[in-house]
C-alpha cells in the first residue's frame, strides 16, 4: 500500500470515529412549546416569538450550560403528536398525566417539578362550596380536558361549553351563563386582576374536584438534558424563586 493511500484511509477512519462524538456534543436544541398568544402568567407567543416565565427559566438554564434553545410552537391539539413523532429535543411544559393516550408508547424522561399548578373550577363567590351535583354548565378553554369531570360529562349531568378566550370564558361565569369555568387557577386570577379588572369577580372553589400537579420539562431523545436541568433547579433555586415571584406563576394555589 502506498503512503498516500494509507493517509487517505487513516483520514477516513478518523472521520468515522469522531463523527458520532461530534453529534453528541451539539449545543443547539429545539424546545416544543404551546402557541397560545397569551397564557399568563406562564407564556406568550406573539409575532412568532415565545416569551414569559417559561422562556426566561429555560433560557437561564441554556445560558448556564452554554446551550442555545430554539422554540418551535404548535397548537395544543397538535403539540403532543409532534413531540412523540420526533419533533424537538425538549418539551415544556409537560406532565406525565397529560395526553397519556398519545404518549403511551413513547419513552419520555421527565424532570423534577418546576412549578406547581392547580386546574379547578372558578365560580361566583356566593356559589363557592356548592355540591358537584349543582354544577350543570361547565366552561373551559378550547382544547382542554376537564379530567375530574369526565364521568359527569359522559352521564349528561354536566354540559360543556368551550371558549377560545380565557377572559371570555371567565366573563361567561360572571354573567351567569355558565356555572363555572374549569381552568388554571393562576391564569384565571391573572385575567381577573389585569384584563377584566375585577380581581374578586370569581374565586377558585377547592371543594369541587380539581387537579393539583406540577409543570415539568421532558425529553425523548435527549435524556441527559433532563439530568442537567434537575441539577440546575437545585443549584439555582433562589433565582428560580425570584422568577416565580416576578410572574406570580403559583398565585392563588398555596
Amino acid at each position: 500500500m502506498s503512503f498516500r493511500r494509507f493517509i487517505v484511509l487513516l483520514s477516513g477512519l478518523i472521520f468515522t470515529v469522531s463523527a458520532p462524538a461530534f453529534a453528541q456534543n451539539k449545543s443547539t436544541f429545539i424546545v416544543v412549546v404551546q402557541n397560545y398568544k397569551e397564557f399568563p402568567p406562564y407564556s406568550e407567543y406573539k409575532q412568532n416569538k415565545y416569551g414569559g416565565f417559561n422562556r426566561e427559566i429555560l433560557d437561564l438554564f441554556a445560558k448556564s450550560r452554554g446551550y442555545r434553545f430554539q422554540y418551535k410552537a404548535f397548537p395544543v391539539k397538535r403539540l403532543f403528536h409532534e413531540f412523540v413523532n420526533g419533533v424537538g429535543d425538549l418539551k415544556y411544559p409537560d406532565n406525565p398525566n397529560w395526553a397519556r393516550h398519545i404518549k403511551k408508547d413513547a419513552k419520555i424522561k421527565y424532570s423534577d417539578p418546576v412549578v406547581e399548578y392547580v386546574d379547578g373550577v372558578m365560580v361566583h363567590p356566593e356559589n363557592k362550596g356548592r355540591k358537584v351535583s349543582e354544577l350543570k354548565k361547565l366552561g373551559l378553554v378550547a382544547g382542554w380536558t376537564p379530567i375530574p369531570y369526565l364521568e359527569q360529562i359522559k352521564s349528561g349531568q354536566i354540559k360543556l361549553f368551550e371558549n377560545n378566550s380565557y377572559s371570555g370564558l371567565l366573563k361567561q361565569v360572571m354573567l351567569g351563563r355558565i356555572d363555572g369555568a374549569y381552568s388554571n387557577v393562576s391564569t384565571s386570577r391573572y385575567y381577573l386582576r389585569n384584563t377584566i379588572k375585577k380581581s374578586d369577580g370569581l374565586v377558585f372553589d377547592p371543594s369541587l374536584p380539581h387537579v393539583r400537579h406540577q409543570r415539568v420539562l421532558s425529553s425523548i431523545n435527549q435524556p441527559q438534558l433532563i439530568e442537567e436541568f434537575n441539577r440546575f433547579l437545585k443549584t439555582n433555586a433562589l433565582e428560580i424563586d425570584r422568577l416565580k415571584a416576578k410572574y406570580q406563576v403559583e398565585d392563588g394555589i398555596k
